[in-house]
């Protein structure tokens, strides 16, 4: 490699797009041949920065800004690839998410990746009508891989059909079909007959090169299947390191505390005790899993109605505004709507785009959430409200989650002034919330990251997110409020440090490649993790009674009772198919008998 090659692949090393077109220029002026630069220089660095990203020592900011250096480069570089006898012809890739399925990040990262080793990429977007991508295929001429994501239970069937689709059609022996999302594991995806699966996408650009590079797609399809069969079922790689290190208390193997003190002949505790003693971690004493969402009752408070929108949420209208102004998408079948439109078109002057929903209420507003939350009170639940979206999503519902993940590398002053405005608003919500009725849950909703990784690294979260938390949380205690629950399904190990610092109580969501039993040896004495069934495994069309109650009984055997709330990982109290909560509800006490 060349002094001027090298150059190129660490200006995308170290995010310097400022400085890539010159770069890429003084390369080819020196004789470099274009397929070199693009090969040793381009592909090179974003083949480290993938590896890095699979490793979680690098995070979507960092992949995306290194992807936009390389873009930007790869412009400059693009005119003279085309006589360039060394570069060979690496074909077309079609990528998208599928039709109900809104979100793009993932699939976004997919492309850029696929585009970083050669290939044209042809990207459809998200919701994309399931013929959309075999039409595509025949239109466009020389393509070599559809790449199909379905990251929302309901678009599982979506999926079948387009892999049935290219399968059946003229085009089945020369097209690979890869397929991801977190709705999908390597069975599913043998199921339905796709050639490759992968976990993420520097994997799925690695199995494309290794096509281009001569292998056959059975010998790839064969090893990514050996390595997606050895994962499933444990966590992550970065969990299973720090077990290693890890000499401290089983708390995740220790017995219910009640039979350490021999109180199992004393009266059943109410809904309300029964939590209190699982918040006291190994030194409670509980008589039965707390069961799911059974301890609160939520009510949606005006300030919640308003921000939201939420008429129409609940009647599931496609397309609406929330009420600050960002549109929302709802796909027919879908668990919920997502953003679909930006509203800051620039950071640098987000004060200009930013209009917080109106805090004036009347008292006929708060007249029928103050008969809800007085016949909570008399009962034996928790009386909850719940704050969505948080500070991280209310950013993205602004900027658009990919450029707002590149906003904070590139703007961070702009991006936590722009937070502390929407922590201050949550703030004064809380006063008008306290002002009318005295909730003891606060059920917090803040999306961290995918199935496998957290969007931001620990660093940054505790930067950006920290104070403006901790102001919230301890606003809210202050004021009278007694729990706290951090909602993110996600994979999100590595933040729980973090919030145990912010004083979370329960962390709910967390999903089993997080390797629950790790985290809870490790920081069960502070907080409580509230998940472990995963949606994508349970919350299915075709859903079976018998496996789901297996998939409860195996996660509260493996997780334990110490500091363990079994439920779905769903951030609402149900299932987006009817009777899998109710199911896992049932499932849950009739393991707690056993264990208790």
């Amino acid at each position: 490699m060349t002094t001027e090659i090298d150059n190129v692949r660490n200006a995308i090393l170290h995010y310097d797009i400022k400085n890539i077109n010159s770069l890429v220029q003084k390369a080819m002026d020196s004789g470099a041949a274009p397929g070199a630069i693009l090969d040793e220089g381009m592909i090179s660095a974003m083949d480290e920065i993938g590896a890095g990203f699979k490793e979680n020592k690098i995070f979507m900011p960092q992949m995306l800004v290194a992807a936009k250096t390389m873009q930007s480069g790869l412009e400059v570089l693009k005119p003279h690839l085309k006589g360039d006898a060394t570069v060979s012809k690496a074909g077309k890739a079609v990528v998208g998410s599928v039709m109900g399925d809104v979100h793009d990040i993932g699939k976004n990262i997919v492309s850029i990746m696929l585009e970083g080793i050669g290939l044209e990429v042809i990207d459809l977007g998200s919701d994309v009508p399931n013929e959309k991508f075999l039409e595509t295929v025949r239109e466009e001429g020389d393509v070599r891989y559809v790449a199909a994501s379905s990251s929302m239970t309901p678009t599982r069937a979506s999926l079948k059909a387009v892999v049935e689709s290219i399968k059946e059609s003229e085009v089945k022996d020369t097209v690979v079909v890869m397929v991801g999302g977190a709705t999908m594991d390597q069975l599913y995806a043998d199921e339905i007959g796709a050639d490759i699966y992968t976990t993420d996408a520097a994997s799925a650009s690695q199995r494309a090169k290794e096509i281009k590079s001569g292998k056959t797609v059975a010998e790839v399809s064969a090893e990514s299947r050996e390595v997606a069969m050895a994962a499933m079922g444990r966590g992550s790689a970065a969990s299973e390191e720090t077990a290693e290190e890890f000499t401290g208390i089983r708390r995740h193997l220790l017995e219910p505390a009640i039979r350490q003190v021999g109180h199992s002949e004393r009266k059943p505790l109410s809904i309300k005790d029964n939590l209190r003693e699982s918040l006291k971690h190994e030194k409670g004493c509980p008589d039965r899993y707390v069961n799911q969402y059974g301890f609160f009752d939520m009510v949606f408070d005006p300030v919640l109605f308003r921000s939201y929108n939420l008429g129409p949420f609940f009647a599931g209208t496609p397309d609406f505004k929330d009420g600050w102004g960002v549109p929302q998408h709802f796909p027919a079948g879908s668990g919920g709507p997502h953003p679909s439109g930006t509203v800051v078109k620039d950071i640098t002057h987000w004060q200009d785009y930013v209009k917080p929903p109106s805090m004036e209420f009347t008292a006929a507003d708060w007249a029928p959430t103050k008969e809800q939350a007085a016949g909570i009170r008399g009962g034996d639940k928790f009386l909850g409200i719940a704050m969505l979206t948080g500070l991280f999503e209310r950013t993205h519902f602004h900027l658009g989650m990919q450029e707002a993940l590149v906003e904070y590398y590139e703007h961070p002053e702009e991006m936590q002034e722009m937070i502390d405005y929407f922590a201050d608003w949550e703030i004064q919500s809380l006063d008008e919330v306290f002002a009318n009725i005295e909730p003891e849950v606060l059920f917090h909703h803040d999306d961290w990251g995918t199935a496998i990784n957290s969007f931001l690294d620990p660093e940054s979260h505790r930067k950006f997110f920290y104070k403006p938390y901790k102001r919230i949380y301890d606003h809210f205690r202050e004021l009278g409020g007694e729990i706290v629950i951090h909602h993110s399904d996600c994979w999100a190990a590595n933040l729980v440090p973090i919030w145990c610092d912010l004083g979370v109580d329960i962390w709910q969501g967390p999903v089993a490649d997080n390797n629950i039993p790790d985290l809870i040896d490790r920081y069960g004495d502070r907080l409580t993790f509230m998940g472990g069934i995963d949606d994508a495994f349970v919350d299915i069309p075709d859903w079976k009674a018998d496996v789901v109650t297996r998939y409860v009984e195996q996660q509260c055997d493996a997780i334990g009772t110490t500091s363990f709330i079994p439920c779905l990982t769903r951030g609402l109290g149900m299932s987006v198919f009817p009777g899998v909560y109710d199911c896992i509800t049932e499932a849950i006490d009739r393991v707690s008998a056993r264990k208790f």
